[in-house]
């Protein structure tokens, strides 16, 4: 590129992009043949130069043995437990990690999936955050076959590596337990999100009020929009939600934080022999059934099916991973 290309690429004067290219020169990492042009210095040059061998060396420790992990919060012990197990099984796999945390923003996760890559980590380890539709940059990762996991939520249709809890089953086992307690008006507490861990527990939750002869309608269900992002607004909405609907006497929450509005909401109005309730990854109250994910079981499963794909290119595999469910504390 010329001195006049440079000037009017970067919309700058010519005689600051003739500056740029001398200082550029002189520091050795271009080199200028009259009547030719100007070039990059080869690589055994510029390896002379300390301030560019300093960051190559830098860079290319990181990039030969780091993995990029992505989570979408780190606000529950569940998140805690899965970055602790994460992080112990890449340093037995010999590699580094790099954390990052998307805080459930999409456009965040995707920035953070292309500095990664230009950082030039080995692989990922993806637990997207939530959201309807999935990120393009997750399937832009597929579709150019870069070493990557994904936790939990996957992508329809796309080859990928999958390590995922057996979400229809186990929900199935923990909405049953609430039915044999004499539940017959069971709601569904979840984000408003079509992604496949919701949609995979929403099948077990219908299909096992079906098979017990329990109606399935709208009124089954609570969602709270993925736009609401206040705690105070959310627990509002699941408070107006029961006291709407009075015949509810069970509730099933998909998540830890969807169970600690419930257990505040029960706990303020003493309203707990109302309900059962039961919940995924809620241990904080015995009043509450929950579901326990075998997150060390994921962890190493993740880290050896990524490490497969570094090191010999194994095609994409999926994993289920039994999750246990621990009955309530009668109050």
């Amino acid at each position: 590129m010329s001195e006049h290309e440079l000037s009017e690429a970067y919309h700058v004067s010519s005689i600051t992009s003739k500056n740029a290219l001398t200082e550029l020169a002189d520091k050795g990492y271009l080199v200028r043949i009259k009547g030719k042009g100007t070039f990059v210095n080869s690589q055994e040059i510029l390896l002379r130069i300390p301030e560019y061998a300093q960051n190559y060396s830098r860079t290319s420790r990181f990039s030969s043995n780091t993995i990029g992990l992505i989570l979408p919060t780190m606000k529950t012990g569940i998140d805690q437990q899965l970055l602790d197990t994460l992080e112990r099984e890449i340093n037995l796999a010999g590699y580094s990690l790099s954390l990052s945390i998307t805080r459930e923003n999409q456009e965040q996760e995707a920035a953070i999936i292309e500095k990664l890559r230009l950082q030039g980590v080995k692989g990922m380890i993806i637990f997207p955050a939530e959201h309807e539709l999935y990120n393009e940059a997750i399937l832009r990762l597929a579709l150019e076959k870069f070493p990557f996991v994904l936790v939990d939520r996957y992508l329809k249709g796309i080859r990928s590596n999958i390590v995922r809890t057996d979400n229809y089953d186990v929900t199935q086992t923990a909405v049953l337990s609430l039915i044999q307690k004499g539940c017959r008006n069971i709601v569904f507490l979840s984000p408003d999100s079509s992604n496949t861990v919701t949609a995979e527990r929403l099948a077990g939750f219908r299909d096992v009020l079906l098979k017990n002869f329990i109606p399935w309608n709208t009124e089954n269900i609570c969602p709270i929009p993925l736009s609401v992002e206040s705690s105070e607004e959310k627990e509002a909405i699941i408070r107006q939600f029961l006291n709407e609907h009075s015949h509810i006497d069970g509730i099933f929450c998909v998540n830890h934080e969807m169970a600690r509005y419930v257990s505040r909401i029960l706990t303020q109005n003493h309203l707990w022999n109302q309900y059962q309730v039961c919940a995924f990854d809620y241990s904080d109250d015995s009043r509450v059934s929950h579901i326990v994910q075998d997150i060390p079981a994921i962890s190493k499963l993740c880290v050896k099916l990524l490490t497969n794909t570094i090191q010999y290119d194994t095609p994409p595999a999926e994993y289920l991973v039994k999750a246990t469910f621990v009955d309530s504390v009668c109050p």
